[in-house]
């Protein structure tokens, strides 16, 4: 747990250096927007974060999918377990 949290300290240390180190404003466009004055690192941090949003948005749908399908082959396979309810048939009778 302890290499967890160094970890995670180095990694925002990391981001804290990057941050600092690139504060020039840039211009971002994109189709008809025009957005001035934000700082390189926001962009490069946002641009990330809207990354893993989107990726995590894929890999929770690919979840729920595969999450459905295997809970329609457990009720499939139990559906398969359960004993068929016998029917009733005369005895046979017996030759003396």
């Amino acid at each position: 747990m302890t290499l967890a949290y160094l970890l995670m300290a180095l990694v925002g240390a990391a981001c804290a250096v990057f941050a600092l180190q690139n504060i020039d404003p840039v211009v971002i466009r994109f189709l008809g927007w025009r957005v001035e004055g934000m700082p390189l690192a926001l962009v490069i941090l946002l641009s990330v974060l809207g990354g893993l949003v989107f990726a995590s948005c894929v890999g929770l749908l690919r979840y729920w999918k595969l999450r459905s399908r295997f809970r329609q082959l457990e009720a499939r396979l139990a559906a398969q377990e359960r004993p068929a309810t016998p029917t009733s048939t005369p005895p046979a009778k017996r030759l003396e």
